[in-house]
């Protein structure tokens, strides 16, 4: 059962940033996002788009999570400014939409292709068009977030009329077709019909979602199978909470077995220190924490904590809210610039680098959007009311009420201090009874098996109730195999601050600026894991020291919670057995470089497909493409006209292969066979024509390896 009200105290941590937010949010014009959707209506639009994906085969989707973003805001901060611009944006929306429901800030062509049946499709392409569904799913949240948050009857008016629209037009396909369109990432969309069955009680809405289940992913799941390993990790969590809004609504049990297994895999072998998962996107094998630029993307940890909200729901576990907790103060508050309230695409795990922030005029992400989303939901898992019980999830100061008229207040400076009060502001009716989370941090310290500190009813108008949830430095050893460990205090990632001494400008349009940017080699730091004070001295309730004599340049570094940690590089995984995923001959030499197969990899350099098939590689833990004969893969990669550059392609070997290399129009023919035994991927090099900024590269194939990798490297 939900809370009346929950207001955070507006100084406190989650305050500040809550505010900061905010302040972001406030500061975007409308218009702006609005105005690719008064194209599809080929009206004029008062202001120009936004850049970056708002200017892509993407765009609407910013406007998507904008109105979820506005919609958060009105019901945690009562934001009146907030409402007004929420307002104004669904008014404008009410005006462009179609007559036949339609409205999106992309055409309908691609859907209208779909509709047909003959259509082609890859895992981030659907009709030529860069993932449609995904774009015009975070429209439909943003409206029922208006509808559910704000009570905007037009928002539900427009929603419903967009739903009638998708499902007149997919009516006609087949089981099989439907499944095939799915390949394509979608979103949510299976949430939405859910949510809309919910709403409405409209049976077809509910025949919507489940048509809308992914079977390729959630059929393992169902049977609690891990095959999630080379997967697109975003792709998938947004299809399980779809499952968790069926069971909601249907009570059947394969969904909630199927949503459980995901997030007990995804939270226990799949995760960093911080709570996030993936690397460039992907989840790698179980257990794996390869260190990389492109770890934790942030998306990812915003959806879990989600799912991880419908699943306290279910079970009232500790150990649920124990990772909420993980991932809210370690990745989720760090991901947000507290000067600015620019956000993150990746957070980076990789012992030297940097967070790489947004800026708002062109560097609209996907986690751009939900960026601007999380601070407004900061409120939401702090506590719980089932059954005349109140759950205490999280130590952040703030009032709350429940539906039987109870208020109270929650009173700490927590993590800077482990005393937290509990006072009853004001009685209602029943007798309830409240259960503090006794965290597992603590719980390990202590021995203890104890979930829960209960207070049982009656409850005293006025009363105090006090409690000491004291910290202390504790490891987290990885479970990759490397020998590598984090340092925290009670909950709190602590980071090694390396300075910001010669550090390029970390607020950028494009979050893949600095992919080929070699990082300056981190200092190995380590000491007795079974001592730590021996080398670690604390010097603030939140700060501390490491020891000159326990660092490779004999150098002292400060430690301080990650999220604390902006502007600066860093170190969060401390060892010297770093696993990185870059391990190329080229890799401080490169100028440019393709993933294979991988979707931001492959758009940022305008690739152009004809015929070759991505898929992955679990032995090798990559992602890549195959050609058949007539198919053909472009791209365009930066060189140096200044300096000699080449072009390498890596590859899986396989007998009798060859991969023909066509660079603006100039032909040459590699061969990628096995040269030696049980050879793993390989490179060749070719030459690139002089005095060029960029080169177009086609590859072709009459017997395919396994492509994985382009790259145009300096050759010293």
């Amino acid at each position: 059962m939900s809370l009346t009200s929950l207001a955070l105290e507006k100084n406190s941590l989650f305050g500040v940033s809550q505010k900061t937010g905010l302040d972001y949010v406030l500061n975007i014009n409308p218009d702006r996002l609005l105005a690719p959707c008064y194209v599809n209506t080929s009206q004029i639009s008062p202001a120009k788009n936004y850049g970056g994906w708002e200017n892509m085969k993407i765009q609407g989707h910013g406007l998507g999570h904008y109105i979820s973003a506005l919609a958060g805001f009105v019901k945690s901060t009562g934001s009146s400014e907030a409402l007004e611009k929420l307002n104004y944006v669904i008014g404008k929306i009410k005006t462009l939409q179609r007559k036949d429901g339609f409205f999106a800030g992309i055409p309908s062509a691609p859907f209208e292709k779909v509709f047909t049946g003959n259509f082609t499709v890859e895992r981030f392409n659907l009709a030529d068009w860069w993932v449609p569904w995904y774009s015009i799913h975070k429209v439909y949240a943003g409206l029922i977030d208006a509808y559910l948050f704000c009570s905007n009857n037009d928002a539900l008016d427009i929603v419903i009329k967009m739903a009638d629209w998708a499902e007149k037009g997919l009516s006609n396909l087949t089981e099989e077709q439907f499944q095939k369109m799915l390949i394509c990432e979608h979103g949510g969309m299976c949430k939405v019909y859910a949510d809309l069955y919910k709403i409405t009680g409209e049976k077809k809405y509910l025949v919507m979602a489940e048509k809308f289940i992914h079977k390729e992913i959630v059929e393992p799941l169902i049977n609690k199978q891990d095959k999630l390993q080379g997967y697109h990790a975003n792709t998938q969590i947004p299809k399980i909470l779809g499952l968790c809004s069926l069971y909601e609504a249907t009570g059947k049990t394969e969904y909630k077995t199927a949503a459980e297994f995901f997030f007990n895999t995804v939270t226990q072998k799949r995760s960093y220190a911080i709570g996030g998962n993936s690397i460039s996107e992907h989840f790698g094998p179980e257990y794996s924490e390869l260190l990389g630029k492109e770890t934790c993307e942030t998306c990812n940890t915003y959806n879990m904590c989600e799912l991880a909200e419908h699943i306290f729901q279910w079970n009232k576990n500790s150990s649920t809210a124990d990772f909420y907790e993980t991932a809210l103060y370690n990745h989720i508050l760090a991901s947000q610039a507290p000067d600015t309230g620019a956000k993150t695409y990746f957070v980076s795990m990789l012992p030297g680098f940097f967070k790489v922030y947004c800026t708002q005029e062109n560097a609209w992400w996907c986690c751009t959007g939900t960026g601007l989303e999380n601070p407004a939901r900061y409120n939401r898992f702090i506590a719980f009311d089932f059954d005349d019980t109140v759950y205490i999830n999280l130590f952040i100061p703030c009032t709350f009420s429940t539906q039987s008229g109870w208020t109270y207040r929650i009173k700490t400076e927590f993590p800077y201090n482990s005393k937290v009060e509990l006072t009853v502001l004001k009685s209602g009716s029943g007798n309830p009874s409240v259960k503090i989370r006794n965290p597992g941090w603590l719980k390990k310290e202590t021995s203890s098996a104890q979930d829960w500190i209960c207070l049982e009813s009656p409850l005293e108008e006025n009363k105090t109730y006090t409690f000491d949830f004291p910290m202390k430095l504790n490891i987290r050893e990885t479970s990759d195999g490397s020998g590598n460990f984090n340092i925290l205090y009670g909950p709190i990632v602590l980071a090694a601050d390396l300075g910001n001494s010669g550090m390029p400008l970390d607020t950028v349009d494009n979050h893949l600026v600095y992919n080929n940017l070699p990082v300056e080699k981190a200092p190995e730091i380590s000491g007795s894991k079974n001592a730590l004070s021996e080398w670690i001295t604390q010097t603030s309730s939140l700060q501390f020291k490491t020891s000159s004599k326990c660092s490779s340049d004999k150098k002292s570094y400060v430690l301080k919670p990650f999220f604390e940690t902006h502007h600066t590089r860093y170190i969060t995984y401390f060892n010297s057995k770093y696993l990185e995923l870059d391990k190329s001959p080229y890799k401080n030499s490169t100028v440019d470089k393709i993933n294979l197969g991988l979707q931001q990899s492959e758009i940022e350099h305008q690739y152009k497909n004809n015929g070759s098939k991505s898929s992955f590689s679990s032995e090798f833990n990559v992602a890549g493409r195959t050609l058949e004969t007539g198919n053909s893969i472009t791209y365009t990669l930066k060189a140096d006209a200044k300096r000699y550059c080449k072009l390498a392609v890596a590859f899986i070997p396989k007998e009798n292969a060859s991969i023909c290399i066509t660079v603006n129009n100039s032909s040459i023919k590699v061969a990628a066979f096995p040269e030696k035994e049980n050879q793993g991927i390989t490179w060749k090099e070719a030459d690139l024509p002089d005095g060029e900024e960029n080169v177009t590269v086609t590859l072709t194939s009459e017997n395919s390896p396994f492509i994985t990798e382009l790259r145009t490297f300096v050759k010293v």
